[in-house]
């Protein structure tokens, strides 16, 4: 290739996957950052295989040895000069754990992100630089911390200010908690969403974290995916950002939707988040297998929807049934043992 139409960061992560199908389907040439290691061939290999089998085209797939931690994101010149080529950067790459050390959430995703803005402000014909950030706008609490979540929240700040210092038209994507597909569940991420269902399928769930309205607002990866291809083509979308959920119900509901369809007990015993950010922190998160961070993605507030909302419209995508969704992706992940299955 000697240009391309988009370069991704994260295009081997969960969001990733299914984003480079959507890209390459629609003609796009597209690279991805593959970190500079001996199973790069082998990741990029498997990678065109998953895109072929979800009507992508693997042709329109090139990888660019690298890593988000290194200047110039540790690519060669070549490799470098071909990805400034790209009129559309998508930004998804991050380090995502509970317990993620401080300095790597400040490499990885601070650094890692201010660097993939600097590469976008220095490209030859960028029309877009997207960025995945996250729904929670507020820093998690001492009770809750979470580097993961202030990481990139931190990130999202600083690829603005880059963005406007430099005239980089930038669209921001802040989405939900992010589920499986939402025609069969298949998910290759197994932390979040799926630690809840998991607690809840062996029984180690005995109460519902928050008050009536606390929900975890879900997005589906694959309503996401086709989201983030096709935002970048509106030109109404340059300098937006977008809050990117459905319309999930109250996680005591949530739960007993999921509960029905696994075939277990619902919990019903509501705690408030600091009473039960202090339980799992006394040890009941080894039982539970839940993290006091996973409490950070808890919210009562109402998000701003409404602009997303019209996109969705403009790009003719519509709201999954999130009652269906929920019982889709918990019925993939106990089948499969809340283990990754092969891609």
């Amino acid at each position: 290739m000697k240009r391309i139409d988009a370069f991704v960061t994260g295009g081997t992560g969960f969001i990733g996957r299914w984003l480079l199908p959507e890209l390459t389907g629609g003609g796009r040439r597209v690279a991805v950052l593959l970190r500079d290691n001996p199973d790069g061939r082998h990741r990029l290999a498997e990678l065109r295989e998953w895109v072929e089998a979800r009507g992508g085209r693997s042709d329109l797939l090139h990888g660019l040895a690298g890593d988000l931690t290194r200047d110039d994101l540790g690519m060669d010149p070549a490799d470098l000069a071909l990805a400034r080529t790209a009129s559309q950067v998508f930004h998804l790459g991050a380090a995502m754990s509970f317990g993620l050390p401080a300095e790597q959430a400040r490499q990885v995703n601070v650094r890692g992100s201010e660097r993939v803005a600097e590469l976008a402000a220095s490209g030859s014909s960028l029309d877009r630089l997207v960025l995945v950030s996250g729904f929670q706008h507020r820093r998690s609490s001492k009770l809750a911390t979470s580097r993961y979540h202030d990481s990139k929240l931190t990130a999202d700040a600083r690829v603005r200010d880059i963005a406007e210092a430099t005239g980089v038209p930038l669209t921001r994507v802040h989405p939900a908690s992010v589920t499986g597909d939402s025609r069969t569940g298949q998910t290759s991420q197994f932390w979040g969403w799926p630690d809840l269902v998991q607690a809840l399928h062996r029984g180690r769930l005995p109460i519902v974290p928050g008050v009536r309205d606390h929900r975890l607002p879900l997005v589906a990866v694959d309503h996401l995916a086709k989201f983030l291809a096709g935002a970048p083509e509106l030109a109404e979308t340059a300098g937006g950002q977008y809050w990117l959920l459905h319309d999930t119900p109250p996680l005591a509901d949530l739960l007993r939707i999921v509960a029905d369809e696994l075939g277990v007990a619902t919990p019903r015993l509501r705690v408030p988040i600091p009473l039960a950010a202090m339980s799992l922190q006394a040890g009941l998160d080894r039982w539970t297998g839940i993290s006091a961070e996973a409490l950070t993605f808890l919210t009562a507030q109402d998000l701003p929807v409404a602009e997303a909302r019209r996109v969705e419209s403009t790009l003719g995508l519509t709201q999954p049934d999130v009652a269906e969704l929920a019982r889709v992706t918990a019925r993939f992940l106990a089948d499969h043992g809340f283990r990754p299955a092969a891609s």
